[in-house]
């Protein structure tokens, strides 16, 4: 028994000492499907059998290692620094250098290729993607907690796959290693920072542009969510956009049955103002398109899905030959708007108001 306490003792110490360097590591997908791939490592590591932990060799730095799917009698193998922290480690896969280390699994009749980053590097490779470096550094800052809280909450999402998150809008688009010195410092400003609501990490959803307003995030994926509701931005309509689609191309995606389009049924676009067909904030609900031998009614995200639109927040018309939709925004609405983060971090407003702004009632806190 008191062996048990000195050892839970000295595993306290020890945590306490490393609580300043610690940090969670992502498992974050970046390829599948492949045969073979191409490795290099910045420092001596070794390789791991994945299922017990055991080293199986040694891997001198700089040097080219290959992994095949013809060759590999193990279902997983990884690759760690053998002697430096993973938060200084790089390794080189397929050309492109990404932050921390690497494992290599074997599925049934290909490779998924999953690097193993530290959180804090790893928002290096997405904050400098998912927003402009140029931005004013309180936008940059939300961006950061924002990401790092979205890495958290959504840790896992692809576990049936082998990993927590994908490197694609899908979760978040990382593109590994970057340098931006505006980037280094949100993210050494805010180290650890993420949100909560009640005590919980907050999902914290994120889109390009609102168009003037934000949506609720029940309106998008259906499930009510408190603080991901919708709010007013500080510019009151975005910069507008148009696409044109041949009417023969638009009436042949509802099906054979469906015949020409006639008319379009949908109430006028008002930012920030609901009707029958449409979400609080203006946002396409759906739409009655009228065939000449039948009408169908489409939701407004069916519509974005099927003709590739920045948005749900549209109007759209027959004129002639083709079919006009003009609207405002890009992305799915929910949750910060980056351009607006930039707007109001131009107007004076910090890192801090601006995540209150977006997330109603969620917390700011040091996790690490």
């Amino acid at each position: 028994m008191l062996k048990k306490i000195f050892v839970l003792m000295i595993l306290l110490l020890m945590s306490r000492a490393e609580a300043g360097s610690w940090q969670p590591e992502i498992r974050v997908g970046l390829l599948s499907g492949v045969k073979e791939v191409a490795l290099k490592f910045s420092a001596p590591c070794v390789m791991i059998n994945s299922a017990k932990g055991n080293v199986l060799r040694k891997i001198p730095a700089d040097e080219d290692f290959f992994v095949k799917f013809a060759s590999m009698k193990l279902n997983s193998v990884e690759f760690r620094p053998e002697k430096i922290p993973l938060k200084d480690f790089r390794t080189t896969i397929d050309g492109k250098a990404y932050y921390g280390g690497v494992s290599v699994n074997k599925e049934k009749d290909s490779l998924t290729v999953i690097n193993l980053a530290p959180l804090e590097e790893y928002l290096h490779g997405v904050v400098s993607k998912e927003m402009s470096p140029s931005y004013p550094a309180e936008a940059l800052k939300a961006q950061t907690v924002a990401a790092r809280s979205f890495a958290l909450k959504n840790r896992g999402r692809h576990v049936k796959e082998g990993y927590d998150l994908c490197a694609t809008t899908h979760c978040q688009v990382y593109i590994g290693v970057a340098k931006f010195d505006s980037v280094d410092k949100a993210i050494n400003e805010t180290h650890g920072e993420v949100l909560t609501y009640k005590e919980k990490l907050a999902d914290t959803n994120f889109h390009t542009d609102s168009g003037g307003m934000t949506e609720s995030v029940r309106d998008v994926w259906g499930t009510a969510t408190p603080y991901l509701v919708a709010v007013r931005e500080i510019i009151k309509i975005g910069e507008p956009w148009t696409v044109k689609v041949p009417a023969k191309d638009f009436s042949s995606r509802f099906g054979e049955g469906f015949g020409d389009t006639k008319s379009i049924k949908l109430s006028k676009l008002t930012v920030g103002k609901s009707s029958e067909d449409r979400t609080s904030s203006g946002r396409v609900k759906s739409a009655q398109i009228v065939g000449t031998k039948k009408t169908v009614t489409i939701t407004g995200n069916d519509l974005r899905r099927k003709f590739s639109l920045p948005s749900t927040l549209f109007d759209m018309k027959l004129n002639g030959d083709e079919i006009v939709f003009t609207g405002y925004g890009r992305g799915h609405g929910v949750g910060m708007s980056q351009i607006g983060a930039r707007d109001y971090a131009g107007n004076g407003w910090s890192y801090e108001k601006i995540l209150a702004h977006y997330y109603k009632d969620t917390r700011l806190k040091k996790l690490y």
